[in-house]
């Protein structure tokens, strides 16, 4: 099902990390129990989390971190929307909107 899910992390006041999709997120509280309760983790493992739960698709799921940018698997360079709004913690950069129907955000 075609539903935008975010899942944000915070530390100390400061976005480290976003797992953003762009179906299926309706899964975004599994992911953020997960990524919880195995933090501290990378961009692959988060990545691997999502896939493993069903967040997302490989061509939708994007995990977003100060760095740079998973998409599909792979790093990418960071569109400019992403890196403008990365510290919005409910901000789904996929939209310019930034809207998303599943949006959980995690204060470690």
């Amino acid at each position: 099902m075609a539903t935008q899910g975010l899942v944000t992390i915070r530390s100390q006041g400061r976005v480290v990390m976003k797992v953003v999709a762009g179906c299926e997120g309706r899964f975004a509280k599994e992911v953020a129990e997960r990524l919880r309760a195995t933090w501290p983790v990378d961009f692959k493992t988060a990545h691997e989390i999502a896939r493993q739960i069903g967040f997302g698709c490989e061509n939708c799921l994007t995990v977003v971190t100060e760095e740079g940018i998973l998409l599909g698997g792979e790093r990418k360079p960071l569109p400019s929307l992403y890196r403008e709004t990365f510290q919005r913690a409910d901000f789904n950069p996929r939209w310019r909107e930034g809207f998303a129907d599943f949006i959980e955000i995690i204060d470690l």
